[in-house]
């Protein structure tokens, strides 16, 4: 005969394991949504120790690189010029548009995207491209109209046209890439955005 008390013990552990996965879920998808509130207020506190343990800066900068130049070749095409700044920009390992994409990728310059991206977006020429002021911009967050896991281990978050991506890197969540949706083509404006 089996002792009724040697039947429960595995279905209360199996309860417990199963409580205790439920927590960890919820907590996982939870977090990015704590961590983009801290985010927030690190930028707005001009944390840096802070805003540099939540944003991986080297992706950051790369990802913006590639699509302001790719926009920016766009527009080029789209003029049927094939000239030198079109070569330069391709060819340049550290072209103006890079040290500008660079300058940008500060807190401040985060901030600014993050507040206000039509400069940006709207820009039709690298002489075009607004200068960063020292000022901290203040970010509203009750714009940002969804925020949402587009991987287990991506999220992203998009305000006011552009689409912050988060990524968890095992040690917590970082903002890894600035999807500012420019047009390759170079017709982007804010009010075309979704």
């Amino acid at each position: 005969m089996t002792n009724p008390e040697s039947l429960t013990r595995p279905r209360g552990r199996m309860k417990w394991v199963a409580l205790l996965a439920a927590a960890l879920l919820l907590f996982y998808a939870a977090s990015p949504y704590y961590v983009l509130w801290r985010f927030g207020e690190a930028l707005r506190a001009h944390d840096l120790d802070a805003i540099s343990a939540r944003v991986d800066f080297d992706a950051v900068r790369g990802s913006l690189k590639q699509q302001v130049r790719d926009h920016f070749l766009g527009v080029l095409a789209k003029k049927k010029k094939k000239n030198r700044l079109a070569e330069f920009l391709v060819s340049s390992e550290k072209s103006p548009l890079d040290q500008l994409i660079d300058a940008y990728v500060t807190p401040e310059g985060l901030a600014a995207i993050i507040s206000d991206p039509a400069p940006i977006k709207n820009a039709s020429s690298i002489s075009s491209l607004p200068s960063l002021d020292a000022s901290p911009k203040s970010i509203d967050w009750s714009k940002a109209r969804h925020a949402f896991f587009t991987s287990p281990r991506d999220f992203a978050v998009d305000h006011e046209g552009i689409k912050l991506r988060f990524r968890f890197t095992g040690l917590g969540w970082k903002l890894h890439a600035l999807d500012l949706q420019l047009d390759p083509e170079g017709t982007t404006s804010v009010s075309s955005q979704e």
